[in-house]
């Protein structure tokens, strides 16, 4: 179970996780909604708020992310980066990055990332990443809200959701430590971000694509100006994905994906 003392006793960052103004609700609307009225504010970089259990908790595209409780791991972390926002490329895909890294470090199990804000084992959504940018007079304000699914009820997973969703006790074949997990994904995120603040930025998305299981597959394309069908075949240095088509190269920066399974449907 999270535990505010529990977790700060195990951080090895610099700033992250390193606020007195962190937070950890019983229950709380989004995690992410509390951080962005707490930057607005003017909380410091590297303040957290946790979340034992979300009523509105968020996925992209305005999508709710089921947050039973004391189920999941759901965070923000506030960045408050010098550099104008719009020359930050790929935040989600880095943020995706310390997640993987952190969960192999603390559980030992290697998942996979699927462009451009999940994570996913053996084909099923362990998690997802929502960035949100807030704009101020001076530094702009990026809220990483990560969700990640601990230990869940299967007789409490809708139906609709019940094969397509794994935790991360099944994955591991044990019982994961909750704090540990945070600590961990606060040291990897400081990591990803200071290298990206120092323009490193080609490591981290050679470390996604070591981690993708996006890449040389068949994917649909939707919730863009067009659907389309091809073979996602790289990233750029903007988060985009490349996708080669029956007639060219197609850039996708926002929208969804489908990924061909072996039965020739996709999810």
């Amino acid at each position: 179970m999270l535990n505010l003392e529990a977790f700060e006793s195990l951080l090895k960052t610099s700033i992250s996780g390193r606020s007195s103004n962190n937070e950890l609700w019983d229950s709380i609307d989004s995690t992410n909604a509390r951080l962005l009225a707490l930057a607005k504010d003017g909380a410091k970089e590297g303040t957290v708020v946790f979340a034992r259990a979300q009523s509105q908790g968020r996925g992209r595209q305005g999508r709710q992310w089921i947050s039973p409780p004391d189920s999941g791991l759901y965070m923000s972390l506030l960045l408050r980066p010098e550099k104008p926002a719009a020359e930050i490329p790929a935040i989600t895909l880095a943020v995706g990055v310390a997640c993987a890294k952190a969960i192999l470090a603390t559980t030992g199990v290697r998942i996979g990332l699927k462009w451009v804000n999940d994570l996913v084992y053996q084909g099923k959504k362990l998690g997802g990443i929502l960035a949100e940018m807030q704009m101020n007079s001076d530094r702009s304000a990026i809220v990483i809200g990560i969700g990640i699914n601990i230990s869940f009820d299967a007789a409490l997973i809708p139906e609709e959701l019940a094969h397509r969703i794994i935790w991360l006790d099944q994955a591991a074949g044990t019982a994961c430590d909750t704090n540990a997990l945070a600590a961990e994904i606060c040291l990897q995120m400081e990591d990803a971000y200071n290298r990206m603040m120092q323009g490193d930025v080609k490591a981290i998305l050679d470390e996604w694509r070591a981690y993708s299981v996006t890449l040389g597959q068949e994917i649909v394309a939707s919730g863009t100006s067009k659907e389309f069908r091809g073979t996602a075949i790289d990233i750029t240095e903007s988060g985009a994905l490349l996708v080669q088509t029956a007639t060219g190269t197609e850039e996708i920066f926002g929208g969804e994906i489908s990924i061909r399974t072996r039965d020739g449907s996709y999810c």
